[in-house]
């Protein structure tokens, strides 16, 4: 059985979505593929126990059971200063053998390599009681590069290649660069670089509802997929051109604003949200029922509701219908072969 752990330098690299479009990708190659994740924090409840989301999205894709042997079930500090080190290993290690009859157990890591350092269950330290070697995800930054070579650090000759993610076509020519001057001659190798896809990183409606605690005054059909977040404050008359420039927008103005909220719905906006607990024109709703396009009510202000969708945009966790694209995007950028290589499964 081979052993591959997922890590990442930051929260909310696309982790998650690389983990299991490989596992699906490794199965479609003939591979009996495990998924585990040794200590979950994106927790939930689900009936009367705790379960992290992302291994729960995994047993459910994957058709496993048992994943995540740890998940934080209180406040972090509550649960370090109350945990046994010693037990969460033994846990560990029994939740593992379980899938022991697999060729291969993909294992995704923490939000980052670190978290869970003061319990000894960190990436790093988790590489080690596995004793598999190590894939690093990076979300593409002007500082990945550092970042690496200081994660290269902790984990050593365990960690050899690293995937770029949410990468902008133009800088491209960039990353080759630093894979060639810079990673090589650290012993890290770039073995894929997966571009930006706004329809990943973008929200539904319904959870763009669900964060500002929205009413709907108007619910189409389909629950669109939101790119870009607008903000409603200019004169009607100048409005026209900055909205139309827009892509799979939703525009947050004030209720009272019902002529700048007709030319959103005209220029084809898929959402509105009316802020300050103020509703639209009724004609104006009708308008927007007639066209499909949603609208949200928010007892919050515009400035606050901005804020609270600015805080988990581009954070929201990885579905169904969002791996069918990430795995796409994986086989199309990412060296499966040197993988398998990686993991000496051929």
């Amino acid at each position: 059985m081979k052993r591959l752990m997922i890590s990442s330098t930051e929260s909310f690299s696309g982790k998650s979505g690389i983990t299991l479009s490989l596992a699906l990708i490794l199965k479609e190659n003939g591979y009996d593929v495990g998924y585990f994740k040794a200590f979950g924090i994106n927790t939930l409840k689900v009936e009367d126990r705790f379960c992290d989301e992302d291994a729960k999205l995994a047993e459910s894709v994957l058709g496993l059971k048992n994943t995540c042997p740890i998940v934080l079930d209180r406040p972090y500090v509550d649960f370090v200063v109350s945990e046994d080190p010693e037990r969460l290993k033994t846990k560990i290690l029994k939740a593992i053998e379980e899938q022991s009859e697999k060729d291969v157990i993909l294992i995704e890591g923490s939000h980052n390599y670190l978290i869970g350092a003061s319990l000894g269950i960190c990436d790093v330290n988790i590489a080690k009681i596995l004793d598999c070697r190590v894939l690093m995800v990076s979300k593409f930054s002007d500082f990945a590069v550092d970042e690496l070579i200081f994660a290269k650090r902790f984990f050593g000759d365990r960690l050899q290649k690293v995937v770029l993610n949410q990468v902008f076509g133009y800088k491209r020519s960039y990353i080759e660069f630093i894979s060639r001057d810079i990673l090589k001659k650290r012993d890290l190798e770039v073995i894929g670089t997966i571009p930006k896809d706004p329809s990943l990183i973008g929200m539904k409606v319904s959870e763009i509802a669900g964060v500002i605690n929205g009413r709907y005054l108007v619910k189409p059909e389909k629950d669109e997929n939101i790119e870009q977040i607008l903000i409603g404050a200019m004169k009607s008359e100048t409005a026209l051109s900055y909205l139309r420039s827009a892509r799979n927008y939703a525009l947050i103005t004030g209720g009272d604003r019902g002529d700048l909220i007709a030319l959103a719905i005209e220029s084809g906006a898929k959402c509105v949200i009316a802020t300050g607990n103020l509703d639209p024109p009724s004609q104006v709703l009708s308008f927007a029922e007639k066209r499909g396009v949603a609208v949200l009510l928010t007892k919050d202000d515009t400035a606050t509701t901005l804020s609270k969708i600015q805080e988990k945009f581009g954070r929201m966790r990885m579905s169904k219908e969002k791996l069918e694209k990430m795995k796409e995007l994986v086989k199309e950028n990412l060296r499966i072969d040197d993988l398998i290589a990686y993991l000496r499964l051929s």
